[in-house]
């Protein structure tokens, strides 16, 4: 578990670098993927903007609501994978890659940006208590 800033993009770079982003992205636009690959924000960000955050994965069949955590995996547009998706002729021959359109933006600065603004909503409840952990708990 790493430390980012929401006030620092660069710090969550370093976390989360454009290479792994741009694995995980392409690994998430495969078809019939069992493991969801992206970044995990484990806690809220703390009064200087500090909150900790990791890469992660997770299986597609886990719920998207965690109450301690959030989940966030990149996805390439359609434009950007068509290359990998399959034919409509069932053949599923070598695809044409098609033209890529012109994009507002670039898709790990609209990443960083969302994650940054995931962490700044996120709302996680407070920790048990210490005592509530200690004593007897089965046996």
């Amino acid at each position: 578990m790493q430390t980012a800033n929401i006030h620092d993009p660069l710090s969550i770079e370093s976390v989360y670098p454009r290479s792994a982003f741009d694995n995980d992205a392409r690994q998430n636009a495969r078809d019939k993927e069992a493991v969801e690959h992206g970044v995990m924000i484990l806690s809220m960000p703390d009064a200087d903007g500090n909150f900790s955050l990791k890469p992660s994965q997770r299986h597609v069949g886990e719920p998207d609501t965690t109450t301690h955590s959030i989940f966030l995996s990149p996805t390439l547009e359609n434009s950007e994978y068509g290359a990998l998706a399959p034919s409509g002729t069932g053949y599923d021959g070598p695809i044409e890659p098609a033209e890529v359109p012109k994009t507002s933006g670039d898709p790990y600065r609209s990443f960083v940006e969302s994650l940054i603004q995931a962490a700044r909503d996120a709302d996680f409840p407070p920790p048990p208590p210490a005592e509530s952990l200690k004593g007897f708990r089965g046996g």
